[in-house]
């Protein structure tokens, strides 16, 4: 216990792709995520005449093989060329966040009675980079729905934390398949006009894709190398309060207890900052602003809170880790990205979000909001640190 209380964990690398990016890198990310771009367009993988949505937000990148092994491998390439980090080093870990993996290779193999290829199963991903790149540390892949990038992440800081590893590549990655676009739309969660986090008129969210990867380091030994570093990862926590298969307390007791845990874990009473899980569904958006008032109290009303999803969608395993890297732009450039398409207040959505543009501001913590089926709660905290901008 002496040994975790001196060490903390940083980011000192960023790999991503997503619908705003499409393969471009981290700065067409964050302009386009600031700029309020919507990335949501009529889907072009299958036909969707069968559906009563025909939208989505899907990343335009060329690839080749496996969708998603193909995102998780330029998320890697750009996450180990942004921070410097060599993956042949000892005790390196790899921990992955996935919900759904090769399921578009799956798809193939039941259409032709054949058996699934590797790359469909969801320990696919954590094989293919720990081949592609020499790593022979720890490795996991972690599967808690929505949450799973999130987790993967807390679960990568505490293994440097409890000295298992010195340095963690950790994130998430999910492709677009009408495997899941014909589930959502089943349960009607589907938008069938824009994503509108908190919106009184909000109807849905949209499906989405992509990869994010962050390398994480202890703080000093990433400090003595030079390394530039993006923030420190404070706290962590994760709660499943298995209200439901699929929807959410309504009065957000678990996610709040995970933001609580969360924020004791890093010393912080109350953020600058929250990066909502926001999917612009009726029951979630109510209850993760139920989740942050019963958090926070009266406190709530003057946090800032907003939804990269209003712009790319929900990417699945990839959304925390893509919303996680959000949260340390932010902290670097004092910009929290704007919740778009906010038309109408919702009674029961009454706080802070960001409206339409985004907002300059002095912010040295934020927090990571994700919330899954299963009743998967999750939070992350985000401070600011120093060392080599």
């Amino acid at each position: 216990a002496g040994d975790e209380a001196l060490r903390s964990v940083v980011a000192t690398g960023i790999g991503i792709i997503t619908p705003m990016d499409s393969g471009a890198g981290l700065a067409v990310f964050w302009d386009g995520i600031t700029s309020g771009r919507d990335t949501i367009k009529e889907v072009s993988a299958f036909s969707c005449a069968p559906y009563p949505t025909h939208a989505a937000c899907e990343a335009g990148a060329p690839v080749s093989g496996p969708r998603w092994l193909a995102f998780l491998d330029r998320a890697m390439r750009d996450a180990l060329d942004d921070s410097g980090v060599d993956p042949g080093s000892a005790n390196l870990g790899l921990y992955l966040g996935t919900v759904l993996g090769g399921i578009i290779e799956g798809q193939k193999a039941w259409a032709d009675s054949i058996e699934a290829p590797p790359s469909y199963y969801l320990h696919g991903g954590v094989d293919y980079l720990r081949e592609r790149y020499g790593i022979a540390g720890r490795a996991a892949t972690v599967s808690t729905a929505c949450a799973s990038g999130t987790d993967a992440i807390g679960m990568a800081r505490r293994s440097i934390l409890w000295g298992e590893t010195d340095v963690a590549i950790a994130g998430g990655a999910d492709a677009f398949s009408e495997f899941a676009f014909s589930g959502f739309s089943a349960l009607r969660a589907l938008t069938k006009g824009r994503v509108r986090p908190f919106d009184k008129g909000r109807d849905g969210l949209a499906l989405s894709e992509g990869a994010c990867l962050l390398v994480l380091e202890e703080e000093q030994a990433a400090m003595r190398r030079g390394a530039r570093i993006y923030g420190r990862i404070a706290g962590y926590a994760s709660r499943a309060d298995g209200r439901h298969l699929s929807a959410p307390d309504r009065e957000g007791r678990g996610l709040a207890s995970a933001i609580l845990a969360a924020l004791k874990e890093g010393g912080i009473t109350a953020p600058d900052y929250i990066n909502a899980h926001g999917t612009g569904t009726i029951y979630n958006d109510a209850m993760e602003t139920r989740a942050i008032k019963l958090a926070f109290g009266m406190a709530a009303y003057d946090i800032p809170v907003s939804s990269i999803k209003s712009m790319i969608g929900h990417s699945f395993g990839a959304g925390g880790a893509i919303e996680a890297a959000a949260c340390l732009l932010a902290l670097k450039n004092g910009v929290m990205p704007p919740t778009i398409n906010y038309q109408e207040r919702d009674p029961e959505c009454d706080l802070d979000y960001v409206p339409n543009s985004a907002r300059k501001g002095d912010i040295k913590t934020a927090v990571s909001l994700s919330a899954g089926f299963g009743g998967q709660n999750s939070a992350l905290i985000f401070e600011r640190a120093g060392g080599g901008w």
